[in-house]
């Protein structure tokens, strides 16, 4: 059942109880907003946990001391103790498990980020470029690393002709610096590639939590 359906026969049912437009109104008030925080695609959702409307109404016209409809009379005595029932069994309206930001503040915090953009994006980016410059930094010393023991091979190689033992001394000093370079840059890169995913998840779920796309996930796992 959708919000519309729902909230129409529980207003209905309210106003078929006695109850004044104004108190009707402040009665709904609080059941719009569960609907409106639930969002549009779990208004389905939030219709099932709210219960049956007509039993909601019972229940909200006992609180207001006001009298059902006169069912008919082989009806009054299990209206009578339906309605008690319900009245005892529906959880309080204050406490439905829904742990959701009220709209309001959805805009009061974008509002928020949107004025102070001019503070936060420029420090958001200089953060990026410094740990993007530290990648390359890392990435860049160890390249030349490598570079020094190609250079020491080469040299140890034309040396081995006019100075052998020089010439052996560069050419596994070159070999040494090759391979430490190489050990090195594997596990290097796997742990930066990590680290940048890392990184970019926490920024996207930080995103997510601030602009309350993640309500639609709260409604479903406390329904």
């Amino acid at each position: 059942m959708k919000r519309l359906e729902y909230m129409t026969i529980l207003r209905q049912k309210l106003v078929d109880g006695g109850l004044s437009n104004d108190e009707v109104n402040d009665a709904l008030e609080f059941y719009e907003e569960l609907f409106l925080d639930g969002g549009y695609e779990n208004e389905e959702k939030t219709a099932q946990n709210l219960g049956d409307p007509e039993k909601l109404a019972a229940h909200i016209l006992a609180e207001n001391g006001s009298i059902v409809p006169v069912k008919p009379a082989e009806d009054m005595e299990d209206a009578y103790d339906n309605t008690n029932a319900n009245a005892q069994q529906t959880p309080p309206p204050v406490n439905n498990g829904y742990d959701i930001a009220p709209d309001n503040r959805k805009k009061a915090i974008v509002i928020i980020l949107l004025v102070t953009a001019i503070v936060w994006v420029p420090t958001l980016f200089g953060l990026a470029a410094g740990a993007f410059g530290l990648m390359i930094g890392i990435l860049a010393a160890i390249f030349a690393i490598g570079a020094a023991g190609v250079g020491l091979l080469v040299s140890g190689v034309v040396s081995m002709f006019t100075a052998p033992p020089v010439g052996l001394l560069l050419f596994g000093t070159g070999m040494f610096l090759m391979g430490l370079s190489v050990l090195i840059m594997v596990p290097v890169v796997k742990g930066l590639t990590a680290l940048a995913k890392k990184l970019i998840n926490l920024i996207v779920k930080g995103f997510r939590k601030i602009m309350g796309t993640d309500n639609a996930k709260a409604v479903s796992s406390n329904g």
